[in-house]
């Protein structure tokens, strides 16, 4: 079986997100709580897989959660995977630029790495404040450019860009990285920045080899309609000999972070924004 359909083998991006992200998301999703402190109802805005939801929901002083994102599958492996589902935390399908909430209704927000991601950003933020009592606060994360401090994916992004095209860089999750207009959006939307730092930490990345094959299996071009097409026909057996040259380079690119298992442990730099309504 071709490299890119063999390494899916019928796993939904979903689980896919769960095995392979979080491991890499769970230092910021600790930091980002400690830097927020929620007490009270909290909104988590583009939950994922739920992480920062179950994560809160241990915390003392957190009363409830309602954790959403725009994706159903996202929302059902939440279910699946949080045994606060339905008590302390609910879950649900909405758009943020939407929010289904009275306003003044919650106690803090909080978005992990969710905001590049938002098609209308200024809708979003000011539905949050919309939602948020007067005087309580919200925090996001957004990762830095590639090229600044996320060194994995930086050498990822010159790889692709040199063997498929530099019309697919920068990757969408680093597509958000200018600290000025971060901080004016917020302020546009009505909020008081108390603080916007860049942060560095160590995350666990999967070996080369599968960080390939993931990152491949979700890179794509956008077409007329908006939708993103693959870069290449992953059926066609020839494309595996790409995709090798691609994982050969990575294994080079990637040694000074190589761990004993053939992961890797590699720092990751983000904006971390935290607000005031």
């Amino acid at each position: 079986m071709p490299l890119v359909p063999d390494f899916l083998a019928g796993r939904t991006p979903p689980d896919l997100y769960h095995a392979y992200l979080e491991p890499a998301f769970t230092p910021w999703a600790r930091a980002l709580l400690d830097t927020l402190r929620p007490v009270g109802r909290l909104l988590d805005l583009a939950c994922g897989t739920g992480l920062v939801s179950r994560l809160a929901a241990d915390l003392p002083g957190v009363a409830a959660i309602e954790a959403i994102d725009v994706a159903a599958p996202m929302i059902a492996k939440s279910e699946a995977l949080d045994p606060a589902a339905g008590e302390t935390v609910r879950y649900s399908v909405a758009s943020a630029s939407e929010l289904p909430f009275d306003d003044h209704h919650f106690d803090a927000a909080i978005c992990q790495q969710g905001l590049q991601f938002f098609p209308d950003k200024p809708a979003a933020l000011r539905e949050v404040r919309r939602v948020l009592k007067p005087g309580t606060r919200a925090a996001f994360s957004t990762w830095c450019r590639a090229e600044d401090g996320n060194a994995v994916f930086g050498a990822f992004e010159r790889i692709i860009a040199k063997d498929l095209g530099d019309d697919l860089v920068p990757f969408g999750p680093f597509a958000f990285g200018d600290r000025r207009t971060i901080a004016r959006l917020a302020e546009e939307a009505g909020f008081r920045v108390i603080a916007l730092e860049a942060e560095s930490r160590l995350s666990h990345l999967p070996d080369p080899r599968t960080f390939v094959l993931f990152d491949l299996a979700f890179l794509g071009r956008p077409a007329s309609d908006g939708t993103l097409q693959p870069i290449m026909d992953f059926d066609d057996p020839a494309s595996d000999a790409v995709i090798e040259r691609l994982i050969e380079k990575m294994d080079s690119a990637t040694t000074q972070w190589r761990q004993e298992d053939g992961s890797l442990l590699a720092p990751m730099r983000a904006h971390v924004l935290l607000v005031e309504a």
